[in-house]
């Protein structure tokens, strides 16, 4: 076979070649597409799933902290109903360790509800957060001691701006 008819062959079968490159192309294209959005989709209910494995967590210490407090009884009263901490003495051991469990809770609800993004219950946590600390003293005593230990719980102090929100969360507008 001489020079020119190879040159011929390679030319003629040049735009052939082409074409089925460009087919395998946009045939891997589409593929890479589909993978892609399956990809994403799996990735939302990854989140989804760790939203709820998270709030689960944080609501699963909350019961914990509630069990203690029906444990000793008119302890619930110093945590949503505004009664005083107690002057020295066991009782007011009890009340602070118990103040400082629930705070690490809160605290580890917020962190929890910064990182999912996925979490629809970011709004009414932080919500449950400032009627908690708002309803205590004990909490509102423990933030202002111990500021550096629950620093995302400090917007919901009621000295902060009524406004504030708890990193990031605002406040929900009060119902009409």
């Amino acid at each position: 076979m001489s020079a020119e008819a190879v040159g011929a062959l390679v030319a003629g079968l040049a735009p052939a070649l082409n074409a089925w490159s460009m087919f395998y192309l946009a045939r891997q294209t589409g593929t890479a597409t589909r993978q892609t959005v399956v990809a994403m989709e799996q990735a939302k209910v990854s989140n989804a799933v760790a939203a709820a494995a998270a709030n689960d967590t944080v609501l699963r210490s909350l019961r914990e902290v509630h069990a203690m407090m029906l444990q000793h009884e008119g302890m619930r009263a110093y945590f949503y109903s505004d009664k005083p901490l107690p002057g020295d003495g066991p009782e007011r051991d009890q009340v602070l360790t118990l103040g400082e469990l629930l705070a690490d809770v809160l605290a580890s609800g917020v962190h929890v509800h910064e990182r999912i993004p996925d979490s629809q219950s970011a709004g009414p946590w932080a919500d449950y957060c400032r009627h908690t600390i708002r309803s205590s003293p004990v909490l509102r005593h423990l933030l202002h001691e111990h500021p550096a230990w629950w620093p995302t719980l400090l917007s919901a102090l009621p000295d902060q701006a009524p406004n504030a929100g708890l990193r990031g969360v605002p406040p929900q507008a009060p119902a009409p």
